[in-house]
């Protein structure tokens, strides 16, 4: 982010906004780079966003599955886009019970060329459409036939879309029959399957389908995957209304298709709740890629922008796909509307998505006349992934770098590098100057200046809270220290207790100390020893508190006669440790004398001003690991504990990878360390 920032502050672009694909991984260093080129960083995600409402049947009706009339329909067009492809074919089989009542196919004359790719996939030519009935009548006649029928399609939303949408072109009322999408339905019904296409179904149910993509046969397949699929929905989810089939809406995103779009914090608030579905997105709602339910993203909105993203939005899709009115409705849902240099979307003019570069310009026309008539901002950005033109290169090697499947590498590559203002209008000019000028500068500055500057990294420590954390600290390491020394505590153990309680309390650590305390506490008492290591053996609390075994205090003699506590001590560090001091009697009580202390500063744990975050490391037995988690989450309750990492160190992890050679490691090194420890 560092290589964006330095051009953008140079070209006088008061801000920059960063939109990592589903993670927010780039923010530290995008800090780091805004503060040292003076520039405003504007933080979001491009997400993967699943609607987790697409209904199974829409507009539904009281009615029993199995003694319901269906009328299953495919339809044959000169290409995806509502507004401006047109029906070639229009097949449907009326059922009832699962017997065929009656069937209607016919061709339908599109007054237009059937592109090249679309009669290679459906095997219609022009040939067969010129002398075929207009949609007029065609639709006059589908509409007597279906009745007061359940229209049944494979992805229902096309099939629908074209129905209604020519419906209205017409001047003719829509169809307000129930429609069920078998697609949806298999996706319910089996979430494992690798997917969910006519065909696979077809061979899943054992139903002959002779001539994929040609209407008349996938209807006539597709009426035999319905019984399937109606008798699995009563024996699998004892579903047996059409008004039921909605229930389980939402339960399992699994074959959810993710969408883009680009959400951004614009305050603090923002941040929070950015950060909460990021996470969300890798936890609850991972399926494939880190996905974010639409319901999630509205339930913690608040603070966030919501831009309809680039081809992969369904906003974008609307419009490519759907009548306007449609695609308004899809737009309701965003803050700002997106568009990008045409290069990013040529890819859907090489597949046949899209006739020609023509047709993309007018969708970028009609975003911007979507965006005028609901009052809202569109932006053009760079959809910026490389600096240099020459870095294209680099990109694609990436790419095709990739293991597994990816779209990126069978398609053209857009030119994605950081475009200078003049670049980006003059990817707009087909606008107009006024409003390329207007998408490009005014809109983005504007867009820009309702972004609040705050901190990405808060200044203080969000240590655990644990009522009354301190007084019980410093009670019970006193309390230990007269039950080890007596009631008259030696200077040095006074000096060394306030020296180390001052700055743990003065930090907030004092929950930190606990937490290690009460679980080394738990394991004793259920017979399991814990060892401590690392720097925290400098720590005499530690030692107060049963923590460490080592005491960190100089070297000194204590008497083991309980009445006695009399102590020596060696203060000029002649003796760096008392486990060296020779046997010796008490000249108090002539009872024996025991060499103690290790002279081990305590700045060698929490640093020379004792605002180190304590990193207190505590081997326990294996068996009781478990029990160590779930005390912790009985401590602070189980929605408040997180197990970060797995044992061992990261040395250890580089050095044996991952492997069982590694946990032979460890268990080694474990049971080293147990039988070391009884030992002493």
């Amino acid at each position: 982010i560092d290589a964006y920032d330095k051009p953008a502050a140079k070209w006088g672009h008061p801000a920059i906004a960063v939109s990592d694909h589903g993670v927010v991984q780039s923010f530290p260093d995008a800090d780091h780079a805004a503060h040292k080129h003076k520039i405003k960083m504007l933080y979001g995600v491009e997400a993967n966003v699943v609607n987790d409402s697409v209904n199974i049947v829409e507009n539904p009706q009281p009615l029993d599955l199995k003694k319901a009339t269906y009328v299953v329909f495919d339809i044959e067009t000169t290409g995806l886009s509502i507004t401006r492809n047109n029906i070639t074919e229009l097949a449907a089989v009326k059922m009832c019970e699962g017997k065929e009542l009656d069937r209607y196919t016919t061709f339908v004359n599109p007054h237009e060329k059937i592109p090249y790719h679309i009669q290679q996939l459906t095997n219609i030519t022009d040939e067969m459409v010129k002398d075929a009935p207009d949609l007029e009548p065609v639709l006059e006649e589908f509409v007597e036939f279906v009745g007061d029928s359940v229209l049944v399609a494979h992805n229902a939303r096309f099939d629908m879309g074209f129905i209604q949408a020519s419906l209205t072109k017409l001047g003719k009322p829509v169809l307000p029959n129930p429609s069920l999408d078998t697609l949806e339905l298999a996706r319910l019904l089996f979430p494992s399957m690798k997917n969910h296409r006519l065909n696979t179904l077809a061979d899943k149910y054992k139903v002959l389908l002779e001539s994929h993509h040609r209407a008349v046969d996938d209807t006539v397949a597709l009426g035999g995957i319905l019984n399937g699929l109606l008798a699995d929905a009563e024996k699998l989810k004892n579903i047996t209304r059409l008004e039921r089939l909605n229930d389980y809406v939402g339960n399992d995103l699994s074959n959810v298709r993710p969408f883009h779009c680009g959400i951004y914090a614009l305050n603090p608030a923002g941040k929070k709740n950015l950060y909460k579905l990021i996470s969300m997105s890798h936890t609850e709602y991972y399926k494939r890629v880190p996905c974010i339910p639409k319901s999630k993203l509205e339930e913690h909105r608040d603070g966030l922008l919501v831009i309809s993203g680039c081809e992969r939005g369904e906003f974008f899709e609307a419009v490519l796909n759907k009548t306007t009115e449609e695609a308004m409705e899809v737009a309701q849902f965003y803050d700002v509307l997106e568009i990008q240099p045409l290069t990013m979307y040529m890819h859907l003019v090489d597949k046949g998505f899209v006739a020609s570069p023509e047709d993309l310009r007018d969708v970028v026309r009609k975003i911007c006349e979507i965006g005028e008539q609901m009052n809202k901002p569109v932006i053009a950005t760079g959809n910026v992934h490389y600096l240099e033109p020459r870095d294209k290169l680099f990109r694609d090697i990436t790419i095709h770098g990739i293991t597994g499947f990816s779209p990126l590498k069978d398609q053209r590559k857009p030119d994605a590098h950081f475009r200078t203002t003049d670049e980006m209008l003059a990817e707009f000019e087909f606008l107009g100057a006024e409003k390329a000028l207007e998408v490009v500068v005014t809109n983005t500055v504007a867009l820009a200046e309702r972004f609040e500057e705050y901190p990405l990294f808060p200044s203080e420590l969000f240590t655990p809270i644990i009522e009354g954390a301190d007084e019980e600290i410093r009670n019970t390491c006193y309390n230990t220290a007269k039950s080890i020394y007596g009631e008259e505590l030696p200077e040095v153990v006074v000096a060394r207790l306030e020296k180390e309680l001052a700055p743990i309390i003065k930090y907030g650590f004092s929950a930190n100390y606990l937490i290690s305390e009460r679980l080394v506490k738990k394991s004793n008492q259920d017979g399991y020893l814990v060892g401590s290591r690392g720097s925290v053996g400098s720590s005499v609390v530690a030692t107060f508190l049963g923590i460490s075994e080592v005491n960190p205090l100089p070297a000194h003699y204590i008497c083991v006669n309980p009445e006695c506590r009399h102590s020596e001590w060696f203060l000029d560090g002649s003796v760096p440790s008392g486990f060296d001091l020779p046997d010796k009697d008490c000249p108090n009580c002539g009872g024996k004398l025991r060499g103690e202390g290790q002279d081990i500063p305590f700045e060698t744990f929490l640093g020379f001003k004792g605002d180190k975050v304590p990193d207190i490391d505590l081997n326990f037995s294996g068996e009781y690991q478990p029990n160590a988690h779930n005390f912790t989450k009985t401590m602070f309750g189980p929605d408040n504990v997180f197990r970060a990492g797995t044992i061992g160190t990261v040395a250890e992890k580089t050095a044996f990878g991952f492997t069982k050679k590694y946990e032979e490691h460890h268990q080694k090194r474990w049971r080293g360390a147990e039988v070391g420890r009884l030992a002493a």
